[in-house]
């Protein structure tokens, strides 16, 4: 419907594209006419040259190289090699000489690459092989024993994941007054690589491949094929045959490879040719070219202030997008002439409307989000307070009964020692930055070591194994002493025998971190605990033993360096039971200060 408003005469862009279609159509129409008459003239004479080329190129070098393989064979089953290995009887020389042929198998195999094996069987059981097992090729030594078989193909087999056409050749040795059968020498033919259609042109014409050995049988391709193959041929004709699970019709090839008696077939599906091929004559290009052209000037003529007022919106656009707020605040002005589009005005208007919106929500997001980031800040401070407060009563109720045992013993000098460093442990764990140096916390560790080692006595013994450079590397406050709490608690008070407690730290620059370690020689975990706890840090969120005394001061420390540096940096756990366990954390060097 065409609109007159402001002095302008507004038509619809679907009547306008309507026009342009129809004349496209039109066009597209007699053109098709014309490319379906000249195809359908040249396609069987296409299809006729491009699958004899094709297919006595295929066959060209597919009988060179079974003539190189033979060569190959000749020359490794009556070289010194083969010959001294499966004749020499010394233990002590026979590795030297397995090396040897080894490395003469290797450099055999850089000759064609669709070699992906070379293996001797020897009379004696002597086995020498680049990649494949000696089962590979025992099903094949039965039928091949002491006779004068020539070089000849046997079959077909995996070797190492690939589908390889084994070749044989028998081994006698070169003495003729001594003419005796040592073995026999196998070439394994990766027939992917030898007749694979990995090609840029043969993936167009999209051949199929079929080697066929003189029993009928298809070695590699399609095996449907399978009796729907000519009995007789010449290499002169081009064949059809129709293959019924596939309904289609397909043209063949047929070429003699004469080392190994087998047949070569290159088959096309007649469909596929005709969607491939793609010929247009001088007059259906110069048709082209002239009704393109047509097209282009009546677009050019016709969509002129369209596309100068398109013009006028981009740059508009562009401005908006640079942050120039006063360009956005005065709204989208677009002039299009005389002439103009009925939706290109009504599209100016619903995006001067949209840019009003679009400013009101950009004002209510930022607020919203900034009164989340101020919540989200003040509860992860929460939370990190909460955590790091957490003291263990059971280690206050054995302390303050170790001073009462002390007390009643009169050991004042004994008394003042725990209780200055009980008082250390509790200022420094409610006071302070939140990280700290790892020389401070060993401070705090230490302190606590002294009072339990008041309690037990020589029932362990502390040994320290930190890296000097490691002394100043920044760590969050009071995450060191739970650990060294647990191991002494789970892990060497349970234990019948005196132990060991291990501190360590050292860098890690492969990774870039800094490991720091606490490992006690008590009682360890057994597999079903370890495993479970070792999940449970992983599983920050959603712990599956979080009421578990034995393991909440691990779970505590391991919510804390998940909050300090990401979901990266869960502690690690190693333990076995009647040995030991290993406790680890991570500090990235760069680490961020909170």
């Amino acid at each position: 419907m065409i609109r007159f408003q402001d002095k302008k005469i507004l038509i619809p862009l679907k009547r306008q594209l309507l026009s342009i279609m129809i004349l496209f159509i039109l066009g597209a129409f007699v053109l098709t006419v014309l490319i379906t008459i000249q195809n359908t003239t040249s396609h069987l004479a296409l299809l006729n040259n491009s699958l004899t080329t094709y297919s006595s190129q295929l066959a060209k070098t597919t009988r060179n190289a079974y003539e190189n393989y033979e060569n190959i064979c000749y020359s490794l089953a009556y070289g010194n090699s083969v010959q001294q290995y499966l004749q020499n009887e010394n233990i002590d020389s026979k590795y030297e000489l397995y090396q040897a042929l080894h490395k003469q198998f290797s450099d055999s195999a850089q000759l064609a690459s669709s070699i992906a094996d070379i293996a001797v069987y020897g009379t004696n059981g002597d086995f020498v092989s680049l990649n494949g097992a000696i089962s590979n090729y025992e099903i094949y030594t039965s039928s091949l024993e002491p006779s004068r078989f020539p070089y000849r193909a046997l079959g077909t087999t995996t070797i190492g994941k690939k589908y390889c056409h084994i070749l044989a050749m028998p081994i006698y040795t070169l003495n003729s007054a001594d003419h005796r059968y040592l073995g026999i020498l196998f070439l394994a033919i990766d027939l992917e690589a030898l007749l694979g259609n990995g090609s840029e042109e043969v993936e167009i014409f999209s051949p199929i491949i079929l080697l066929e050995d003189s029993n009928k049988n298809i070695v590699f391709g399609d095996p449907e094929f399978t009796g729907n193959l000519p009995e007789e041929y010449s290499e002169n004709a081009i064949y059809k045959t129709y293959l019924p699970s596939t309904k289609a019709y397909y043209a063949v090839k047929a070429h003699n490879i004469s080392s190994i008696s087998y047949t070569l077939y290159v088959l096309v599906e007649q469909k596929r040719i005709t969607m491939q091929l793609v010929s247009l004559s001088r007059g259906v290009l110069i048709g082209l070219l002239c009704l393109s052209a047509l097209i282009l000037l009546f677009m050019f003529l016709l969509y002129k202030p369209f596309i100068t007022s398109f013009d006028q919106m981009t740059d508009f656009m562009h401005k908006v997008s640079t942050g120039n707020r006063n360009v956005a605040k005065a709204g989208l002005h677009v002039d299009q002439g005389l002439i103009g589009i009925q939706e290109l005005d009504d599209i100016t208007t619903s995006f001067n409307e949209m840019l009003t919106e679009t400013d009101r929500l950009n004002h209510t997001i930022f607020e919203t989000y900034t009164r989340m980031y101020e919540m989200e800040s003040n509860n992860r401070k929460t939370e990190i307070a909460y955590l790091r407060s957490q003291i263990n009563p059971h280690f206050l109720y054995n302390t303050l009964t170790l001073i009462c045992g002390l007390a009643s013993a009169s050991m004042d000098d004994e008394i003042i020692s725990v209780t200055n460093a009980l008082s250390q442990i509790f200022r420094y764990s409610i006071k302070g930055k939140d990280i700290v140096t790892l020389e401070e916390e060993l401070e705090i560790v230490k302190s606590y070591l002294m009072i339990q080692k008041e309690r037990f006595g020589d029932r362990f013994e502390v040994k320290y194994e930190v890296a000097d450079k490691c002394l100043q590397c920044m760590i969050p406050r009071m995450v060191l002493q739970p650990l060294v709490e647990n191991a002494i608690v789970h892990g060497l008070e349970p234990s019948e025998t005196p132990g060991k407690l291990i501190i360590g730290a050292g860098p890690d620059p492969s990774n870039s971190y800094y490991a720091v370690w606490v490992y006690d020689t008590g009682v360890g975990m057994d597999t079903v605990t370890r495993d479970a706890l070792r999940q449970s840090l992983k599983n920050v969120d959603n712990p599956k033993n979080p009421n578990d005394h034995t393991s909440i001061g691990l779970l505590n420390v391991n919510s804390r360096m998940v909050l300090y540096y990401g979901a990266d940096f869960t502690l690690t756990l190693d333990s076995e039971e009647g040995v030991g366990t290993n406790v680890q954390f991570h500090i990235p060097y760069d680490e961020v200060k909170l």
